[in-house]
């Protein structure tokens, strides 16, 4: 009788050890939901709402005047824009040009930095290349633009 009694307590154990094991195995699945990346964050705060223009300086020197009432509205790959000149066309296509989303890319070529994107604002550099003038107007002016935009 004690051996048996032996067996049912060891066949008791390695069924509890079985339980167990199965129990700690499936608590460390991965249930961790995957990290959205830099460029998913920014192009979710991009795309959230229409840019509305605060203020626009080319070598540090006050333009707002220039681009009065500019706003941008982004898609996913796609930019329209209202009263941006020759350097905001009315619409084109975008991509981040890098990974931690800190550097765009339009369609015809013109790459811009942007030095801040939160979901309240947005800032965007570029180099413009040569200044043009249309009908007694500036429209564009050479040099180091920064572009400031609100909600």
């Amino acid at each position: 009788m004690k051996k048996q009694n032996i067996q049912i307590w060891i066949s008791r154990l390695v069924l509890s050890m079985i339980v167990l094991l199965s129990i700690s195995l499936s608590s460390c699945k991965d249930d961790e939901t995957p990290q959205p990346s830099a460029k998913d964050i920014a192009t979710e705060k991009l795309t959230a709402a229409t840019w509305k223009m605060t203020k626009v300086t080319v070598d540090g020197v006050d333009q707002t005047s220039v681009y009065k009432d500019l706003t941008l509205t982004f898609t996913n790959t796609n930019y329209s824009s209202t009263n941006g000149k020759v350097i905001w066309p009315a619409s084109g296509s975008w991509l981040f040009d890098n990974d931690q989303a800190t550097s765009i890319k339009r369609n015809d070529g013109l790459v811009m930095s942007v030095e801040n994107l939160t979901d309240t604002a947005l800032r965007l550099g570029l180099e413009w290349e040569t200044t043009s003038i249309g009908t007694g107007r500036v429209l564009a002016i050479k040099g180091k633009h920064v572009f400031e935009f609100g909600k």
